[in-house]
């Protein structure tokens, strides 16, 4: 239902090139000005180039059942004149299981809570994808770092792996789980924490454009770093069913 702690997805004025070839190679350079939203009244020269190489061997085969292998990495790079960095907070619909952590006296409503986001105003990051699929079952990875550009460090590592399988007339059923955990420090030489996340559920495609979706979801944070927060030893775990209708 929900989707990676650390989820990047931004929304900016950009351009890029892409390039898909027969062979397989996947390549990809871009640029954008690193920011959600704009302003007219205040200046920013910052800008964030992002990119991807990889190989997919789809072109490649003769029967949608035979074995289907990607291996791609990508990076993201901002500069330091960057006033904002939206990368792991730009895409605009918040984050699943709907302010789990939202403390009662809060006064302002975390959309993201409870994905996770380092928060450096300029960063890099890179991320390691590989992807198998054979007959309906289909394995993806995540592993991903990102760091801060400033001088005082910090940096967190992102591990995924999403094991699925789809059936039916038209593939239109599946069942998968999911691991997912974030380790890091905010600054060089601050305490480190974790935040752990597992799923296992499954969903049956309704319509091309309509989903049911259904999970059990357990979720921790352990770690020093959490300490004197609202998030020292914090978790849920639970039940939850969601339909979604897509254009």
């Amino acid at each position: 239902v929900g989707n990676y702690i650390m989820d990047a997805f931004a929304t900016e004025a950009f351009g890029e090139v892409t390039v898909l070839a027969k062979s397989g190679i996947i390549g990809m350079l871009g640029v954008s000005n690193g920011r959600l939203n704009q302003s007219v009244t205040s200046s920013d020269k910052g800008m964030s180039i992002y990119g991807k190489l990889g190989y997919d061997n789809a072109p490649l085969l003769s029967d949608p059942d035979d074995l289907r292998f990607r291996l791609t990495g990508s990076f993201y790079r901002s500069s330091e004149e960057s006033t904002r960095d939206y990368i792991y907070g730009g895409d605009r619909a918040g984050g699943r299981y709907y302010a789990t952590y939202q403390g009662r006296n809060d006064s302002r409503v975390n959309d993201f809570s409870p994905r996770f986001n380092p928060g450096y105003a300029s960063l890099t990051t890179f991320q390691v994808n590989p992807f198998i699929s054979v007959d309906g079952l289909e394995f993806f990875g995540i592993y991903e770092v990102a760091s801060n550009n400033l001088d005082e460090g910090g940096s967190f590592t992102q591990i995924a792996g999403d094991l699925l399988y789809r059936f039916g007339a038209m593939d239109q059923i599946y069942v998968g789980t999911r691991f997912n955990s974030v380790t890091g420090e905010i600054v060089d030489g601050a305490p480190s924490g974790t935040i752990t996340r597992f799923n296992i559920g499954g969903g049956w495609f309704m319509t091309q454009n309509v989903v049911a979706k259904a999970e059990y979801v357990t979720e921790s944070y352990t770690g020093d770093v959490w300490n004197g927060t609202k998030l020292q030893g914090a978790g849920f775990n639970g039940f939850v069913l969601e339909a979604a209708i897509s254009f």
